[in-house]
């Protein structure tokens, strides 16, 4: 069997690899992540998201272009043990 055709070097934009960031909500403490698959050496951009769990409004930096296919989705369970005390 063989295949002859062309295959691209890159992926087309809706196969990239997407991101997440983690973020808390200043307004209910909640915790959410920010997908998207922007590439991070763009820019930084300010991005105003609402929080999943309570609406509040909440900006967070985002490589331009995240605000394009950017979802934010609640980040379920206990907090994680880092060792630091707030």
């Amino acid at each position: 069997m063989s295949y002859i055709g062309f295959m691209p070097d890159t992926q087309p934009a809706s196969m990239a690899a997407r991101r997440n960031e983690q973020h808390r909500c200043p307004h209910c403490g909640s915790r959410f992540e920010v997908w998207h698959s922007a590439d991070p050496v763009e820019p930084a951009v300010d991005v105003e998201v609402r929080c999943p769990c309570c609406g509040g409004p909440h900006v967070v930096s985002l490589p331009r272009g995240a605000e394009k296919d950017m979802r934010v989705d609640p980040l379920p369970g206990p907090e994680p043990d880092t060792g630091v005390v707030d």
